[in-house]
């Protein structure tokens, strides 16, 4: 047993997996997307050994596409893996490098592990895009709306099988160690670095930690660290789509604001609005981004298990993604008063031109009448 000041048992057995996410269009039609793909492709629901297996329900389960072996040096390891692609119908494709690591590793050596993939190396970056650009090609049949926004996300992911004794993982989840390798920090932490980790657990030989850039999973159970690596990938895809869409907004919203009339008009053609287009603009605006965050709520649900329920919220938070949706449904409001205003202006102009016409026809009728005498 340890303790928290103790120094923590070497890891005989893990990996770590390297997460790259990336939009490609608005979605994705996974079922054409199958006969895009020659390359072996499965669809499978998440699994769960222990827990409850109905507990985690998902919408479109994603492709899996096994791209090939990649060999890689990594803070000074020579290491080997497989590059697989998730291409999700919510748009995005997530691609991951999952590297085996040697036997008898220590935490300072993965703290240099994770530090150094917190910027990838050229060679790394150069092939995820290489597969990206092969990827979009091939699918591009199956893309709506095919876009690639500058914006992507990344995510580090060590799953540890094996540790050397017995653990407790109340005193792992506290040891400094353990947050600077989490972190990738060499130097030592303080304990106020606490903060940054967010520890989870459900039986005693579990743990898990995550931070913003990365995540350790102490896990035996291959089929529950595998659950809890797609919940983690799901909520980075969660991530990417509230971080484009609020970029696009970013963009929508002073488009918006510079139709609106700075003065009143003092006349406008009978029954033509000036704001018609706007109007147009700006609803299908809304029913779009509605319509997104409609799919994103849909696209995964976690009911009846208290523990993983928490482990995919706990996520959620340490990536900020709620922060992010706050900010989407922010602009959106403001998007919806744009959209009032501008129809109020709209309806004004109309019942002014509606004004006019009567006067125009009273007019023309006691002219017609003079006539007439």
């Amino acid at each position: 047993m340890t303790t928290a000041d103790s120094l923590p048992p070497q890891i005989l057995k893990s990996n770590i997996t390297l997460c790259q996410l990336y939009e490609i269009g608005d979605a994705i039609d996974l079922i054409q997307a199958s006969h895009c793909i020659t390359k072996p492709i499965e669809r499978k629901e998440m699994s769960v050994h222990v827990r409850q297996v109905d507990s985690i329900q998902i919408a479109q389960p994603p492709l899996q596409i096994i791209l090939g072996e990649k060999e890689l040096t990594l803070a000074g390891l020579c290491l080997r893996g497989i590059l697989r692609a998730s291409v999700y119908d919510l748009g995005a494709i997530a691609l991951t490098l999952t590297l085996g690591l040697p036997e008898k590793i220590n935490w300072p050596t993965v703290a240099q592990l994770m530090a150094s993939v917190q910027d990838l190396p050229q060679e790394l970056q150069g092939d995820f895009l290489a597969s990206l650009d092969e990827l979009e090609i091939l699918l591009k049949p199956a893309i709506y709306k095919p876009d690639r926004p500058a914006i992507t996300e990344d995510y580090t992911i060590l799953v540890v099988q094996e540790l050397a004794g017995a653990i407790d993982e109340g005193d792992l989840a506290k040891n400094p160690l353990i947050w600077a390798a989490l972190l990738g920090e060499k130097n030592s932490l303080s304990p106020y670095a606490s903060q940054l980790v967010t520890p989870m657990s459900y039986y005693k030989d579990d743990l898990a930690l995550f931070s913003w850039n990365g995540a350790i999973l102490i896990e035996p159970d291959p089929l529950a660290a595998a659950t809890a690596i797609a919940l983690i990938e799901f909520a980075n895809v969660e991530l990417l789509l509230m971080r484009s869409y609020d970029q696009s907004l970013d963009a929508q919203l002073p488009k918006m604001y510079r139709q609106l009339p700075r003065e009143q008009s003092r006349f406008s053609l009978p029954l033509v609005s000036r704001h018609s287009r706007s109007l147009h603009e700006t609803q299908y605006l809304i029913a779009e981004f509605t319509e997104f965050s409609e799919r994103v709520d849909n696209a995964l649900k976690v009911i009846d298990d208290v523990y993983w329920n928490r482990f995919y919220t706990a996520i959620l938070n340490v990536l900020r993604v709620n922060v992010w949706r706050a900010g989407v449904e922010h602009k959106l409001t403001l998007l919806r008063e744009t959209y009032s205003m501008l129809h109020n202006e709209a309806d004004a102009e109309r019942a002014n031109s509606l004004e006019w016409m009567i006067i125009i026809l009273i007019l023309t009728e006691i002219i017609l009448a003079l006539f007439r005498y």
